[in-house]
């Protein structure tokens, strides 16, 4: 699994990254109405997880790298809008290279078998993804936005062979009862 860095020049397009920030302090009870770079920061530090680059200048956004070298991104949506400061949504995203093998058909058993990702596939800019996404509205905790970056992560490597095409191995016979 290659990472391709399509959504992240998308959005690092729209400003420039800066050299990651200290984030704040992650307190899992606290409930968020909105994000700022500083909240996704904190959400990542406490996975464990590298903070990468963070976006500069009303972009709120954080690349981030796990223990396993994967990279994703964070990235706020719906911001400064409705009289909200911040971002009342985010998008959180893992992107790989495309490999031959993906297919409309293997990316279709993919969001079958792993409804709680969206898995995506752009043949032109050769690049599979896999996404979720959460809105803020009426507010979640701190804790709720890290769950759902561990789920994220935690099903990648499940749903990555289903949406490339990759063959998956048989499942062993049952040796026969004696």
């Amino acid at each position: 699994m290659q990472f391709a860095s399509i959504v992240l020049a998308g959005a690092l397009a729209l400003g420039t990254v800066s050299a990651p920030a200290a984030a704040q302090q992650f307190v899992p009870d606290e409930i968020k109405k909105s994000v700022v770079n500083e909240d996704l920061a904190a959400v990542v530090g406490a996975l464990g997880h590298q903070v990468l680059e963070q976006g500069e200048g009303g972009n709120v956004l954080v690349l981030a790298e796990n223990q396993d070298q994967i990279k994703y991104v964070l990235l706020g949506t719906a911001c400064d809008t409705n009289g909200v400061t911040g971002c009342q949504g985010v998008l959180m995203q893992a992107q790989f290279e495309l490999p031959i093998t993906t297919s409309y058909e293997t990316v279709a058993q993919a969001n079958l078998q792993f409804s709680a990702l969206n898995v995506w596939v752009d043949f032109e800019q050769k690049s599979l993804g896999f996404t979720r996404y959460v809105v803020l509205d009426e507010g979640v905790t701190m804790a709720n936005l890290r769950a759902n970056v561990e789920v994220l992560m935690g099903l990648l490597g499940d749903a990555y062979p289903v949406a490339s095409g990759e063959p998956v191995a048989a499942e062993p016979e049952a040796a026969p009862a004696s």
